[in-house]
């Protein structure tokens, strides 16, 4: 014990040496006192007219793993002698070595990393691929809002309630401390449950708008003076009870029946039950009980804390082997109680059990293999596998058949043609036809703007995959703008994707005609999208950009500010003196002009 063992012996009945493991199962660090007290106070309602005060007292309680504070290594050294702290340290020894915790919020595919605006993020609920988004207006009128209550909604059978209807822990409710009335009718009710064989079933709010909960109340009468209580238990709700189905069981021979009951009499953890002892023995009492199930604790609390105790004597110790194992074992008396009789040598005999070996994991498997393993049994001829078809998801089985016939056919049309040196009987052009089915375009609400991207990137087969998704991207900006302000940010960024996507594709014309029709919004919320629009300036594509536009930069400026825009050919004209139009004895206008004359 080094320099402890003298002052132990000097210091008798004051100083007690023990070592760290006892230490660490009886110190206050792994045993928290805890003082008996109603959880909550209310009253028991039966009925409008009667209504019993009680008190709710956790009977079990689940005991979590202790949290690991994080603190500063450079602010804990800021009150450490000269030397210990780093040259931008102040030294303070009133200054913490607590940290604080600062959340920020990035775009997953935002290869600049900034940071999002609490303005421009979202809550909602995912449901399938898309985000149904919910405002914090929204929130705060989805929350449950109901005053505490125990309610009684009726009695049960005993019998309908099993283990497999418990969903949380055990409490018990006791009629109010002081109150002879309550203590009356409360000790009546347990006397009638407990005759009639009866359980309470009743609604229970602990707290103000919690959630409420089901429960069910067992009568359980006192004994030795104890008062009597209502065991509470958790009933689940149609939402938490998953249903399984098990496959019927072989009956059981008459060996194989006693089998068992030697194996339940070998590891029964009762004394006096098998042994018809008393627990008197040899003139001292002993315990009868092999197996004490309130005296073992938690195996990783008890290592865990363990191990802290022999860190705080000893810094630099290691961490130790894990042994749970051992901390929850069977007792040694029905060890050898069972190696005695050879019990398992009989189970092993009597049931025949075998090791059954788990599978690989799932593979694919292809229409050759199938036809070679088919194959081995019966006489089959060779089959083509290209000849075999198989309905897509989207379609039935009779339109997709359909559909390849007529493909089939144009095919062999358009081969024809070829061969009979590129002239058709019609004598029109010949197209490239489709190839391969419509692929199912669809751009969630969840990352709109890279389910975008990647529907454009995604091109061939001669399908229109390009407008498709513009037309969806153009439905979840409407959506977001009419959601309201909150999502207004979203709806920004994806405008500026459907943009640039629009000038990569150059379809000029979609994104300015879905722009015009934004700019002259008639709800409010419209007018306030607009109007952070541009301020962004997000406007219209102009001919520098896509060359098949027909906007050019200074009509797009004025759109922006909200101006008419005259273009200059048409402005001259209408400015003339004489009232002439231009167009005699000037030069011709151009397809420009036309269209700003037209505007």
């Amino acid at each position: 014990w080094g320099p402890w063992a003298p002052l132990a012996r000097a210091s008798p009945g004051c100083i007690e040496l023990l070592p760290t493991e006892i230490f660490a199962r009886h110190s206050s660090l792994s045993v928290k006192p805890v003082e008996l007290r109603a959880k909550v106070r209310m009253s028991l309602t039966i009925s409008p007219q009667l209504e019993i005060p009680i008190g709710i007292y956790s009977r079990t309680t689940r005991v979590s793993f202790p949290t690991l504070k994080k603190s500063s290594k450079r602010a804990a050294l800021a009150g450490a002698p000269a030397g210990g702290a780093g040259p931008d340290i102040p030294m303070d020894p009133l200054k913490k070595d607590a940290v604080m915790t600062d959340w920020t919020y990035h775009v997953a595919d935002d290869p600049e990393g900034r940071d999002v605006a609490k303005e421009d993020r979202i809550k909602g609920h995912r449901y399938g691929s898309s985000i149904v988004p919910m405002s914090e207006y929204d929130e705060a009128a989805l929350m449950y809002t109901c005053e505490r209550t125990l309610t009684t909604l009726g009695f049960a059978d005993m019998n309908s309630l099993s283990p497999e209807h418990s969903v949380h822990h055990i409490e018990a409710v006791a009629a109010d401390k002081g109150d002879a009335w309550a203590a009356c009718a409360f000790e009546s009710l347990i006397q009638v449950m407990l005759s009639e064989r009866l359980v309470l079933i009743a609604r229970y709010v602990f707290r103000k708008n919690a959630q409420p909960r089901m429960v069910a109340l067992w009568a359980r009468k006192g004994e030795n003076g104890c008062a009597s209580i209502l065991e509470m238990q958790y009933l689940p709700f149609f939402e938490d009870i998953r249903e399984w189905s098990c496959p019927s069981l072989p009956t059981p021979s008459a060996e194989q029946e006693a089998t068992v009951e030697a194996l339940v009499d070998a590891f029964n953890l009762d004394v006096v039950a098998t042994s018809g002892a008393e627990p008197i023995k040899g003139g001292k009492s002993f315990d009868p009980e092999y197996f004490k199930l309130e005296d073992t604790n938690n195996p990783c609390l008890a290592r865990f804390y363990d191990f802290v105790v022999k860190r705080l004597v000893t810094p630099g110790i290691k961490v130790p082997p894990s042994d749970l194992g051992n901390h929850i074992d069977v007792p040694v008396q029905a060890k050898e109680k069972s190696e005695k009789r050879k019990i398992p040598d009989e189970l092993k005999a009597k049931f025949t059990l075998q090791r059954v070996e788990k599978s690989g994991g799932k593979r694919k498997h292809f229409w050759r293999e199938a036809i070679a393993e088919k194959r081995k049994d019966l006489d089959l001829g060779e089959v083509d596998t290209k000849r075999i078809r198989v309905p897509e998801r989207l379609g039935k089985k009779e339109e997709q058949e359909k559909k390849e016939d007529d493909d089939e056919e144009k095919k062999k049309g358009v081969k024809a043609e070829e061969g009979g040196g590129g002239a058709t009987s019609s004598g029109g052009p010949v197209f490239a036809q489709p190839v391969g089915v419509f692929p199912a375009v669809h751009v969630g609400s969840v990352h709109p703007e890279r389910d975008f991207e990647r529907w454009l990137a995604q091109k061939g087969g001669g399908h229109d995959i390009v407008g498709e998704a513009m037309r969806q991207m153009k439905d979840i900006i409407e959506r977001l703008i009419d959601e309201g302000e909150d999502f207004h940010g979203k709806a920004l960024s994806c405008l500026s994707s459907l943009r640039k996507g629009c000038v990569s594709e150059g379809e000029a014309g979609l994104f300015n005609n879905f722009i015009r029709l934004l700019s002259h919004g008639v709800t409010q919320r419209k007018i306030h999208f607009w109007k952070r629009a541009s301020e962004a300036s997000v406007g219209l594509i102009t001919d520098g950009e896509v060359p098949t536009s027909t906007v050019s930069i200074e009509e797009a400026r004025a759109f922006l500010r909200g101006e008419p825009f005259f273009p200059p050919s048409s402005a001259s004209a209408a400015h003339k003196p004489d009232g002439s139009s231009g167009t005699h004895g000037g030069p011709p206008l151009t397809e420009q002009d036309l269209e700003a004359m037209i505007d």
